[in-house]
Formats: structure tokens, C-alpha cells, sequence
């Protein structure tokens, strides 16, 4: 057996167009990153309120952001994550 959240987080039934990033999808809640039931990570309150509280100080500073190169995702069972994701980006 193998739980694959990278899997589940890319569900067609669930998510239309799932492998595009977007703010906007009104379900971005059902996703699994966090897991489910029994097995719901412990640390899943403390890593929202320090993404929420990282964006509250980045988003008033930010001028711009775009990708500066080549997106590589690691290969990866387990957690979806990025090998390699270049960025530019302008401060106010």
C-alpha cells in the first residue's frame, strides 16, 4: 500500500486542471498536504500561521515576481516539492 499525497493533491475528480497553480480555485481546501484523519500532521496549525504571517510581511514589499528560468519538481513518492524554482523579483 502507498499513500501518495502528490497523487491524491492532483485528483481530476476533484481539482479541475490539477497540476496548474492557482489562488483563485475555490476547493484549494480539499487538498491532502497536511494528511488526514489518524495520520493529520501535528505541526499543520503552526505551518499555516507561519506561511500567513510570512505573506502579511513579503506581499506589501513586493513589486514583482516572475519565473527567472527552468522549474524542475522533484521525484518524489512522498511530498511534492521543487528541485529547482528561479525566481525574479523587485522590492518597493
Amino acid at each position: 500500500v502507498l499513500l501518495s499525497y502528490p497523487s491524491a493533491n492532483r485528483d481530476e475528480a476533484v481539482f479541475s486542471d490539477p497540476s496548474t497553480f492557482d489562488i483563485r480555485r475555490t476547493n484549494a481546501a480539499d487538498h491532502l498536504s497536511f494528511g488526514v484523519g489518524a495520520h493529520f500532521c501535528i505541526g499543520a496549525h503552526l505551518a499555516r500561521l507561519e506561511l500567513r504571517l510570512f505573506f502579511e510581511q513579503l506581499l506589501p514589499r513586493l513589486q514583482s515576481l516572475e519565473l527567472a528560468g527552468e522549474v524542475r519538481r522533484a521525484k518524489t513518492t512522498f511530498v511534492g516539492t521543487f528541485k529547482q524554482l528561479p525566481v525574479r523579483f523587485t522590492l518597493t
